[in-house]
């Protein structure tokens, strides 16, 4: 059964406290009525629900009876979160499991990895994960000084397509990179260098199956270092005098081509 907090120093209360400003300590906070739909519907457990006082019967009948539910009047709720939550309904989750690279390495599968390096906009990693799941692709790598998946405004952008991802560690890029190349993996590099190869002419260059596409930083792109220990390099040619996309929509049309020509490979299989 629901329970009606009235008190705002009630700590049942604190994974929800001044949200505007800060993540929560210990898992995630999902938003609104379609991502804690979505969370709830995953296969991450969820931790508590917070709804405002009247839209109770929404949701009540998506939420397992294991899983704590407090309701709170709307005026409460906004000084408690810091603004007025959207669609009433807040969720506390379970982080996923960061599972080590290894266990993505040893993975049977033949399919196409993304892998985040250095990315800090949380747009932009919302955007990128939405494409990703869209186009089938569930296995993310999160590189060094990339922000977390699980941060509200990332779950918000992806439309809950965080939910559906596997994540590993990718915190030794370049060593790692190497570990991968030995177990019959290709790494792509995307770059802004008139030397690497072109998008179009990518089929032709790659042999193996299993690949992982790396992204950079929105604004200074793959480190150096990072870019040289993969199997290959390659850039979206642009036209007219565009020296540059954003990360998000780049990246999507290197997903779309990479994962055309795997279902391409398959059906020819």
């Amino acid at each position: 059964m629901p329970e009606t907090i009235r008190d705002l120093d009630d700590p049942r209360l604190s994974p929800y406290r001044n949200l505007r400003h800060r993540e929560t300590d210990d898992g995630f906070i999902a938003e609104g009525s379609l991502v804690v739909g979505r969370l709830l519907q995953s296969d991450l457990g969820v931790q508590s629900v917070l709804i405002h006082t009247g839209r109770e019967s929404k949701y009540l009948p998506l939420i397992p009876d294991s899983v704590p539910v407090y309701l709170i009047d709307r005026k409460l709720g906004k000084e408690l979160a810091g603004y007025d939550f959207h669609r009433g309904v807040l969720a506390h989750g379970f982080s996923p499991t960061i599972e080590p690279l290894e266990k993505f390495r040893d993975s049977p599968q033949s399919s196409l990895a993304l892998a985040l390096v250095g990315l800090s906009d949380p747009e932009n990693v919302g955007s990128l994960l939405r494409s990703a799941a869209a186009l089938g692709v569930r296995d993310i790598l999160l590189g060094p000084h990339t922000i977390s998946p699980m941060t509200r405004r990332v779950i918000r952008v992806s439309m809950a397509s965080v939910f559906r991802h596997r994540f590993y560690r990718f915190d030794n890029p370049v060593g790692q990179l190497r570990d991968l190349a030995n177990a019959g993996i290709a790494s792509i590099a995307t770059l802004l260098d008139d030397t690497a190869i072109p998008l179009i002419d990518l089929s032709n260059a790659i042999q193996s199956k299993r690949r992982i596409l790396m992204v950079g930083n929105e604004a200074n792109g793959l480190p150096r270092e990072i870019a040289e220990a993969a199997t290959h390099r390659s850039t979206l040619p642009m036209r007219n005098d565009t020296d540059s996309l954003n990360v998000g929509v780049a990246s999507a049309i290197f997903l779309y081509e990479l994962t055309r020509l795997q279902d391409a490979d398959h059906g020819n299989g």
